[in-house]
């Protein structure tokens, strides 16, 4: 293999456009080739030019036209909300593995600005004929990342759901607790979900307990994408994130003792999540 196709064939692209999506959360719209290949899950390396290069998940893919959903917590994401229509960014890609999509009953999970990489799992699921479930959750509905979108979705077999902690919007508490009460009166036979780490430990609890199956997509640091650096393996397999992920099954999550534990930071030091 080329090492230019191992990095993801580098390639600098214009912002065309941007969406607002919360008052921290926006979406900016760029044009890729055609040609590219995307699966729902996977995620782009994007450089800022000065600042740094991060992974981001792909939110939506309808080509020429790519998106990516950033919320503003850090030195990078701040750099890129901060962009004008016509600014610069270098992007690599797309990187990892994506979402199994062989669901007939779905439950979809959504924590933040992890609905990112769901957006484009949802209309997926629903075009291979899947039922679909989501759960948006967020602090207050202010915060609810595509809740717009969605609750304009006229399919049959959506069902769209809120859960927010102060019960500004639909179910009042966390997602978690949304999702038991679901769990009680509705049958899935996949949980599909992606958001904050200990959130998704407990879903994967529940889930487990449930008998139905998971898949998970996990953020980590990550300086290269595509398994050369190795600052985002998973103790005690070594599996990294950026290859034998982002998105994980139940079966994988169960041998990763770091999985809702513990993560690196950018020196490699070992962190509670």
């Amino acid at each position: 293999m080329r090492i230019e196709d191992l990095l993801g064939n580098f390639v600098s692209v214009r912002i065309s456009g941007f969406v607002p999506e919360t008052s921290r959360c926006r979406t900016l719209q760029f044009s890729m080739n055609e040609t590219m290949k995307f699966c729902p899950g996977q995620f782009l390396m994007v450089w800022v030019p000065g600042v740094d290069e991060v992974p981001m998940s792909i939110s939506k893919w309808t080509p020429p036209v790519a998106e990516i959903t950033v919320l503003n917590i850090g030195e990078a994401t701040k750099a890129l909300i901060s962009m004008a229509t016509g600014d610069w960014i270098g992007i690599r890609g797309p990187f990892g593995k994506s979402f199994d999509t062989d669901s007939k009953r779905a439950l979809v999970v959504g924590g933040g600005v992890g609905m990112a990489p769901l957006r484009p799992l949802v209309y997926n699921l629903l075009e291979e004929g899947a039922e679909v479930t989501l759960l948006i959750a967020a602090k207050t509905k202010n915060d609810l990342v595509f809740h717009r979108e969605f609750s304009e979705q006229t399919n049959s077999a959506f069902r769209l759901i809120t859960t927010t902690d102060d019960g500004s919007s639909g179910f009042k508490g966390m997602a978690t607790e949304g999702v038991t009460e679901l769990l009680n009166i509705r049958e899935f036979d996949t949980l599909y979900t992606c958001g904050p780490e200990l959130m998704m430990a407990k879903l994967f609890r529940l889930a487990t307990k449930a008998g139905i199956g998971f898949q998970a997509s996990l953020e980590r640091f990550m300086k290269c994408g595509c398994g050369i650096c190795g600052t985002c393996a998973m103790d005690p397999t070594g599996d990294l994130v950026c290859l034998d992920g982002p998105v994980f099954t139940g079966v994988q999550l169960k041998k990763l003792s770091d999985f809702g534990r513990h993560y690196r930071d950018q020196m490699g030091s070992k962190k509670e999540c």
